[in-house]
């Protein structure tokens, strides 16, 4: 009869946990709005603070670099980047990261 008790219990407190999972906090950095003009004063943004982004290999690629800026980026919680420049081998780009509504 003990073990019947426990064993419901373990199924109960199981299935509580399992029907309280939820997304991420943190946006996916494929959500993040990614362009060159800064957000406009009435969106009420927040700035995140200047990041960078690298290809991790001097063969890199832009695509790469932009790829690690995006995902710093949604490691900081922004949801908009704006680009502001690349190195002149492309190895490694920087943004400002935003958190608008």
């Amino acid at each position: 009869m003990k073990m019947l008790i426990t064993l419901i219990m373990l199924i109960s407190v199981g299935a509580v946990f399992s029907g309280c999972s939820s997304r991420s906090v943190l946006p996916d950095k494929d959500e993040i709005k990614v362009t060159r003009e800064e957000p406009d004063k009435d969106d009420k943004c927040k700035a995140l603070g200047k990041i960078t982004g690298t290809s991790g290999s001097v063969k890199g690629t832009r695509e790469q670099a932009l790829e690690d800026l995006k995902q710093t980026a949604a490691n900081k919680g922004a949801n908009y980047l704006v680009v502001k420049q690349y190195s002149p081998q492309g190895t490694s780009v920087t943004g400002m990261a935003y958190e608008c509504p």
